[in-house]
């Protein structure tokens, strides 16, 4: 009888230590799945961030091929209207006595100034006694 005693108190024991391990790796698995699920919601955002990073750089691309294909046919138009301002310049005399002459004192002044930041800065910078002369009209220069 007192073995049955011992090990009825023995079985009790290792009964009250399972019960504990049980629960000690309870908890750990808890924490590990916590743990996992943030893991996957971390996951997920950068996979989105990935795929927003992508799709902005493919964007970015074709604005740059957009705006190198319009700076090369800016620079074709300027080169054109050079060409055609020196061709003009060299066959009419009036012309080039008209590109060569001096601008209106105002608009030399604009020249050499800061750029505005908008146009009602830029018409508080021109003095009241020296308004811009009427493009219409010739020039007295």
């Amino acid at each position: 009888m007192k073995t049955l005693i011992a090990l009825l108190a023995l079985a009790l024991l290792g009964l009250l230590w399972l019960r504990h391990e049980n629960g000690v790796l309870s908890r750990s698995f808890e924490k590990a799945n916590r743990v996992a699920g943030e893991q996957k919601r971390t996951i997920a955002m950068l996979e989105n961030q990935r795929v927003v990073a992508q799709r902005l750089a493919g964007e970015n691309e074709r604005a740059q091929v957009s705006l190198r294909e319009k700076l090369n046919a800016a620079g074709e138009r300027a080169t054109r209207r050079e060409q055609t301002i020196t061709r003009l310049l060299n066959e009419n005399e009036s012309l080039r006595r008209w590109y060569s002459a001096e601008l209106p004192d105002a608009v030399r002044r604009l020249h050499h100034r800061a750029a505005c930041a908008s146009a009602g800065d830029c018409l508080q910078r021109l003095p009241e006694s020296e308004s811009l002369p009427d493009a219409r009209q010739r020039s007295e220069n």
